[in-house]
């Protein structure tokens, strides 16, 4: 809940910014596909309670949105799909006091793959090195649609929460980037359980640059 309250002040404050002198002749900045693979212990381990890995693809647009000098804001507006796989390790994290334990062991235990169906909209900050490469960071949340029950989160509505920074490389009309990626994903509360699923990881995207 803390990232898209920090998302939602962040947009409000660009939006209130806004210059129609600060939009350069495109406003589509670039557009391009992304891979990328993230997991629960990619890097160090979070929990021993489960583990979660997703292989995403995107369609990934960026509008450019105020730029000055070398430095950059941007619209990430970013559809994607995540095939992801769960299961759950902790014997006892269903307790043996549930009336219905064993029966909820057996179904949350085995190892399951799932799909994510996401709409991510966030801001980046890009901050050029020279004519042909930058630095960036982008922060964005959005609406998702997981298709599998698991003892940490409902099947159905949820929400997508990414932060990520990383370097792109620009040659003519193309450019490459690289990233790391810090992924939470719950439903607020709408339904239980909403114990949260969480992964970190790297992308790869390629772009056509329209400016």
């Amino acid at each position: 809940m803390k990232l898209k309250l920090l998302f939602l002040l962040t947009f409000l404050f660009f939006i209130t910014g806004y210059s129609q002198d600060s939009i350069p002749k495109y406003k589509w900045l670039r557009s391009g596909l992304v891979v990328g693979y993230a997991s629960q212990n990619t890097i160090f381990k979070q929990d021993s309670d489960y583990t979660y890995e997703t292989v995403c693809f995107k369609f990934s647009n960026h509008f450019n949105f105020y730029k000055k000098n070398k430095n950059s804001w941007e619209i990430l507006i970013e559809p994607s799909y995540y095939r992801s796989q769960h299961q759950l390790l902790n014997y006892w994290f269903i307790s043996h006091t549930v009336e219905n334990g064993d029966e909820l062991r057996a179904k949350f235990m085995p190892l399951k793959s799932m799909n994510e169906y996401v709409l991510n909209i966030g801001v980046v900050y890009r901050r050029y090195l020279n004519t042909s490469s930058s630095v960036f960071a982008t922060l964005n949340s959005g609406p998702m649609y997981i298709d599998t029950d698991t003892e940490r989160l409902k099947k159905g509505f949820a929400f997508s929460d990414i932060f990520t920074f990383g370097y792109n490389y620009r040659l003519k009309n193309v450019s490459f980037d690289t990233k790391c990626v810090f992924r939470h994903v719950s439903n607020a509360d709408l339904q239980m359980p909403n114990f949260g699923l969480n992964s970190i990881g790297f992308e790869f995207g390629t772009y056509f640059e329209l400016n």
